[in-house]
């Protein structure tokens, strides 16, 4: 798995390791069934604290996308599987991207192609 974290980022290190698991998921490094590394391991490989790889897994957990059984290892979970998946919860991260942009001056077109850009990656393959 290639993880890799910017303990200099304003990005919380939890957050920065949850994006990269999504990644490696969307990529198809991960597939449905796929155990993750054990979270003593995963910490190791990163460089991370036991409970930040915690929050992390437990933060995909809760969005439908890991399975943690008591005592094993986290379970990637295919899409039509995954349990909280909320197109609500989506179209909100979605605005605010797009609040943010249009506060920081970002024009539509440029944020179209970024949004457009950022699909290609992961839809062309489909």
């Amino acid at each position: 798995m290639n993880v890799k974290i910017n303990p200099k980022s304003n990005i919380p290190l939890y957050q920065q390791l949850t994006q990269q698991l999504l990644f490696e998921i969307a990529r198809g490094n991960l597939q449905n069934g796929d155990p993750l590394p054990s979270i003593r391991d995963l910490a190791a490989e990163t460089n991370l604290n036991l409970h930040t790889v915690h929050k992390s897994y437990k933060e995909l957990q809760k969005k439908g996308i890991l399975a943690i059984k008591p005592n094993s290892k986290a379970i990637v979970k295919k899409s039509a599987e995954a349990k909280g998946i909320d197109l609500q919860q989506i179209s909100i991260k979605v605005e605010q991207i797009i609040c943010e942009a249009y506060v920081l001056g970002i024009s539509e077109h440029q944020l179209q192609q970024i949004f457009h850009e950022n699909l290609l990656k992961y839809y062309s393959k489909r």
